[in-house]
């Protein structure tokens, strides 16, 4: 099926793709322009969450962890197995896997994007969370259509007890909060009938590059005709009806950006005059939940809208929108003492709207050539695309140490007419009361990228991308919330798409005009395996923090008796050190360092000049990924003051990123004729002044 995201992810993928290979001015533009983690359990949590990997942030670990430039949700990186993606775009790299093979809810329904453009700020404030939650393996069945991990972000109604208003400014957007209760439903009693919550932000990042234009002038090679700007809202209603509750949630987002090349990209002529990308989205939710029969019933309908809006010159030119709907219903019950069971069933729908003429897509593993040499694929189509899904799983605490979750997954492919059965067990083991035991094993499928399955694009004839996840973890409490966490890990991956040469008979017809390309093939197989370590002191009165370490490698083959070799998001050591302390007279100080192994790259070994083209063509080493990029490392400090008086309390933070300015290699860059190299570097030393006003 064509997912209702399918717009945003394809315009990463083509980005992805496209701007290593732009030159160094784009890409200097953007690089420079631009005891174990508690589970917080609330009554209105619709999920009975039993994963044995799950680790939930509290709000105060989300707002003051250093180099988050304020944004709570950019504390996800910071999880063990979660890498860094290239040019900061914001794409989550769970595990080593693809981001496409990851999924991210709001509120348990999938959106297309979590963060505006350059991954500094997420859709959400901070105010409106109540809970990040992290899956990276073994996730339960009521998640799907994912192979690698699981993201999930609750967002929290307004308080009841009086209105209230906030005003949260950074160096990037400006945002207003705002509330409070309902009016009670009768006169007679003081009780709030529900809760109203309001926000909007918009960014001012146009206005600042205007007036830096105005006093330095333009990037080298590249004219702003429209600065990036975004903005979203949000809007959360609670209302007790029916002797239960209904929520209402409405969202969106507005991404876009224009600029214009003062000439011609050195490696290919034909990246010229503007670059311009749109996106948005909006959403309107409906969940209500209440206890009948015994039974907790969640009955929750997202409906929105997406468009993407995609151009690079003669290159590229993309448009797509989606109209969708992502229904869920879920019921649970104790049986007994020891015994819980849930199911429930998903269903997603779109209608898409496709008018696009890129360049075809580049597989895995493929070295990225000049644009302007690949051929064009055309395609102008629209479709309605469903996805069901049915599951169901139990609790079952078979002694007073031991319990376990079985539970199984039906999911049917509408647009590739598959479908699969996915059972998975988790288990836990008190060995005694200071060590936990969790083992979880489990099979994942999803649907090939689309432009691997899409008519135009790739082979609709391709298999489901299947994965089998293996995990054992040691769980040790050391002293008063330290804890200490060691988790192993294996992941085996089959019926992955790769690139193909051969030709095929499509469809039940006998004419031979059936037999044409394939392009790609359920061939490719793969291998995710390691393990990580998280040391964790939870939040106290004076101190909190953690020291991640994961070692895990990533590795794909072509074929079942290819060899293995690194795959493209391989980053094989990642640690991280971050610490948050209380000091006297309301001043708080953080740290956090990261250093993270380069991202594999695929050597040139020179270059020849194609006469058909008028462009030199490079010519790839016979074994890909064979080299890195230099290790990522950076120190980020953020120091915290709170001020309060008898109305309001001010909170005034200074964020700086990349304490030491260290040039982190993002992309490698090639010459026109491929005889020189050289890598676009990351984001200097960034300080972030913010203040948060709360009445």
């Amino acid at each position: 099926m064509w997912r209702p995201v399918f717009d945003a992810k394809l315009t990463q993928v083509v980005l992805l793709r496209i701007v290593p290979s732009l030159g160094c001015g784009l890409g200097a533009a953007f690089a420079r322009a631009d005891g174990r983690f508690e589970a917080v359990v609330t009554a209105d949590d619709p999920a009975l969450r039993e994963e044995i990997s799950k680790q939930t942030l509290k709000t105060e670990e989300l707002r003051k962890l250093p180099g988050t430039l304020g944004d709570p949700l950019r504390a996800i990186e910071n999880l063990p197995g979660a890498a860094r993606p290239p040019l900061n775009t914001g794409l989550f790299i769970i595990e080593g896997a693809r981001p496409s093979d990851s999924r991210v809810y709001l509120a348990t329904a999938e959106v297309p994007q979590l963060y505006h453009y350059g991954g500094f700020t997420s859709v959400v404030p901070a105010g409106t969370l109540a809970s990040v939650t992290y899956l990276p393996h073994n996730f339960g069945v009521r998640y799907g259509r994912a192979t690698a991990g699981t993201i999930d972000v609750e967002l929290r109604t307004g308080q009841t007890d009086r209105w209230h208003a906030a005003l949260d400014a950074n160096p990037i957007h400006l945002g207003v909060e705002v509330e409070g209760p309902l009016p009670p439903k009768h006169p007679q009693t003081q009780t709030p009938s529900g809760s109203i919550l309001l926000g909007v932000r918009r960014s001012y990042v146009d206005a600042g590059l205007a007036l830096v234009g105005a006093a330095l002038g333009d990037p080298p090679g590249l004219r702003f005709t429209s600065a990036p700007v975004y903005w979203d809202y949000q809007a959360l209603l609670k209302y007790s009806l029916g002797g239960g509750t209904l929520r209402v949630m409405v969202l969106g987002a507005d991404d876009q950006i224009a600029l214009k090349f003062a000439r011609p990209q050195d490696v290919d002529p034909s990246v010229n005059g503007t670059f311009s990308t749109h996106i948005m989205f909006h959403r309107l939710q409906l969940r209500y939940q209440r206890r009948l029969a015994g039974w907790d019933w969640l009955f929750q309908s997202t409906s929105g809208y997406t468009a993407t809006e995609l151009e690079l010159g003669r290159t590229v030119s993309m448009a797509v929108k989606t109209l969708g709907t992502d229904f869920r219903i879920e019921a649970a019950r104790m049986l007994s003492p020891r015994f819980r069971v849930l199911a429930g069933a998903d269903v997603q729908t779109s209608y898409v709207w496709l008018d696009a003429a890129v360049p075809a897509p580049v597989r895995e593993g493929e070295f990225q050539k000049p644009p302007g040499s690949l051929s064009q694929v055309v395609a102008q189509d629209q479709a309605f695309f469903a996805n069901p899904a049915l599951y169901a799983e139990a609790v079952a605490k078979l002694h007073d140490r031991v319990s376990v979750v079985p539970g199984i997954r039906f999911d049917y492919f509408g647009y590739l007419r598959r479908w699969s059965l996915d059972p998975r067990l988790t288990a836990k083991v008190v060995a005694t009361p200071l060590t936990t035991v969790k083992l979880g094993a489990g099979l994942y499928s999803q649907d090939p990228a689309v432009q691997d399955y899409f008519s135009s694009f790739g082979n609709r004839e391709l298999r489901l991308e299947r994965a089998l996840h293996l995990s054992l973890a040691v769980e040790q409490a050391i002293w008063k919330g330290l804890t200490i966490e060691l988790t192993g890990l294996f992941k085996y991956l089959w019926d992955f798409a790769g690139s193909s040469t051969l030709s095929r008979r499509f469809g039940s017809g006998l004419s031979p005009t059936d037999i044409r390309p394939e392009r790609t093939a359920s061939q490719g197989i793969g291998r995710i395996f390691g393990g990580t370590l998280l040391l964790r002191q939870s939040l106290s009165k004076y101190f909190f923090g953690w020291l991640s370490y994961s070692l895990l490698r990533s590795e794909r083959a072509d074929c079942v008796r290819c060899d293995f070799r690194l795959f493209d998001f391989d980053q094989t050591h990642i640690l991280i050190l971050a610490a948050h302390a209380y000091l006297p007279y309301k001043f708080e100080i953080g740290l956090r360092f990261r250093y993270i192994s380069g991202i594999p790259q695929t050597p040139v070994r020179g270059g020849f000049f194609d006469s058909d083209t008028d462009l030199y063509q490079p010519i790839p080493a016979t074994e890909r990924n064979t080299e890195r990029l230099a290790p990522f490392h950076q120190l980020d400090l953020r120091i915290d003051r709170t001020f309060v008086t008898r109305r309001m309390t001010f909170k005034l933070y200074l964020d700086i990123s990349n304490l030491y300015n260290n040039p982190a290699q993002e992309q490698l860059v090639y010459s026109y004729d491929y005889t020189q190299r050289a890598a676009i570097t990351g984001l200097p030393i960034l300080p972030s002044l913010g203040v948060r006003g709360e009445l």
